[in-house]
């Protein structure tokens, strides 16, 4: 079983910026969100920002890394191509995660 952002859905609407999440743990509170710049129309650099609070207060990391777009059919196909069958995609209406659902047996 795999997850992997809905690419098929994303690469239509080529989104800028993942909206922030807010985390809390043992009374430390994060917020995390990314920018994504699109370089070409399967490809983007991805802004990962975590900021912090700190006992000396806020303070934010910045990671950069490249991504590209896979398509669930290109995955099925990766998938099939190196023994895998029963390669069956479960959405989120179906599963209640928020990103599709790859599950397949070990040919």
């Amino acid at each position: 079983m795999a997850s992997i952002r809905d690419y098929d859905h994303l690469i239509k609407e080529r989104p800028v910026v993942q909206p922030p999440s807010f985390f809390s743990d043992a009374g430390r509170r994060r917020i995390i969100f990314q920018l994504w710049d699109w370089i070409e129309e399967r490809t983007y650099t991805l802004h990962l920002y975590i900021t912090r609070d700190t006992p000396s207060g806020w303070q934010t990391q910045h990671g950069i890394s490249i991504y590209r777009a896979v398509l669930r059919e290109e995955l099925t196909a990766i998938l099939e191509g190196v023994g895998f069958v029963r390669v069956r995609w479960m959405l989120p209406a179906e599963t209640g995660f928020y990103q599709p659902l790859v599950v397949a047996m070990a040919g």
